[in-house]
């Protein structure tokens, strides 16, 4: 299988002059939320129900305010000070698990992506932010829809960041490399092995690739490519890797279980 050309280092961060201007850069990462992001979010909830009880409405129509203190609680916060909230919403206020996603969740990660957009958080804090509202969805117990369980007619890529890195400006940035070449994209903002291994064995991909930030993270890159692999819905998945990491070292791709490294735009 041949892999798209990318015109950009594959998961560096993106330099400003690769870039038409500042603001597409801002854009592919809005774009990623949108279109990636919170589906992967309330993928899982059920379908919004006709019936809405008023401490779900008053829930729904949480002015700015609001939504910047839960969306501050994800950023500064602990977990548990961010559960605890969610938990004080459901149990005190009545609130369902589906108004959660729909009135919470998913208007403060729109929240997150227009701070970016305007210069108020970076994107280590966003990305931050985000895997926080990933694991509140994971403790109110929402597992990954099922996805394609086998190959189709358009190849399908997960990118994802290795457990420790937080390259989701990078990661939306190639993205649209992959789109542009035909590819259905998934962005995984996983933070850890398990989730990742259940990412990829959820559905099928003909493509992943990871994300590495650190030099010192490549010690556990043997270990999450072999888990990947086994759990992978697709038995023969290729395992493409990139990032600051592979910038100023060299790196056998195949010592590591991967099948190749990309990081220079002409490979």
């Amino acid at each position: 299988m041949s892999t798209p050309t990318i015109r950009q280092p594959l998961y560096s961060f993106p330099r400003r002059e690769a870039l038409d201007s500042s603001s597409d850069c801002k854009a592919s990462l809005i774009g990623v939320i949108e279109s990636q992001i919170i589906p992967r979010l309330l993928e899982a909830h059920p379908s919004p129900s006709a019936h809405v009880q008023p401490s779900v409405r008053r829930l729904r129509e949480s002015d700015a305010l609001e939504l910047k203190a839960f969306a501050d609680l994800c950023l500064c916060g602990s977990a548990e000070q961010a559960i605890a909230h969610v938990d004080y919403l459901i149990e005190d206020q009545a609130a369902s698990h589906e108004d959660i996603f729909l009135g919470l969740i998913a208007p403060t990660a729109r929240l997150m992506g227009t701070l970016w957009e305007e210069d108020v958080l970076d994107f280590t804090q966003v990305t931050l932010g985000l895997m926080r509202l990933q694991q509140i969805s994971h403790r109110m117990g929402y597992e990954y829809q099922e996805g394609p369980q086998k190959a189709g007619p358009v190849r399908r890529v997960m990118l994802a960041c290795a457990p420790g890195s937080q390259h989701i400006l990078g990661l939306a940035v190639v993205s649209e490399f992959f789109r542009k070449d035909g590819w259905q994209v998934v962005v995984e903002i996983a933070p850890s092995q398990s989730e990742l291994c259940r990412a990829a064995q959820n559905e099928w991909f003909d493509l992943i690739g990871f994300s590495v930030g650190l030099v010192q993270q490549l010690d556990n890159l043997p270990d999450l490519i072999r888990r990947v692999k086994l759990a992978s819905r697709n038995p023969n998945t290729p395992v493409l890797l990139g990032g600051p990491a592979f910038a100023s070292i060299e790196v056998d791709a195949h010592r590591l279980g991967a099948n190749a490294i990309c990081v220079d735009p002409r490979e």
